[in-house]
């Protein structure tokens, strides 16, 4: 591996797709969490809080997933650069970066089921009303 700014450029571009990647998935999952805690304290509509719970633990798993991905990603960058330094290349940051993207694919999945968890508590308060 050459020091050539074009590998700098690339190792300093997937820094910033991962940062990238965290920002969504935890906006997404914070905000989640923020909808569900002001549903739970009857802003919308009386439901016990009991109800809320596995959207509430979905969302907070999803968070931390989301911070695991990105605690994943500086192993892999620290990999990059120091085979950056020493000019040979070696597969090691292939684990960090496979496990961050798989961090950051289960927070997303996460994020699904809580949503989906949430609509399902809807629908059912809807239909007991009716």
């Amino acid at each position: 591996m050459d020091n050539s700014p074009s590998n700098l450029v690339s190792v300093q571009a997937l820094g910033h797709t991962l940062t990238l990647g965290f920002k969504f998935v935890a906006w997404l999952n914070g905000l989640g969490l923020l909808l569900t805690i002001m549903l739970s304290m009857g802003v919308t509509m009386e439901v016990s809080a009991v109800w809320y719970r596995l959207p509430l633990a979905a969302y907070l798993s999803g968070l931390a997933l989301a911070g695991l991905g990105l605690l994943w990603s500086c192993p892999a960058q620290t990999s990059l650069l120091y085979q950056l330094s020493r000019s040979y290349k070696t597969r090691g940051h292939w684990v960090p970066l496979f496990c961050t993207l798989l961090a950051y694919a289960l927070s997303m999945i996460v994020f699904v089921m809580g949503c989906w968890a949430l609509q399902s508590l809807f629908e059912a308060v809807q239909s007991s009303m009716q």
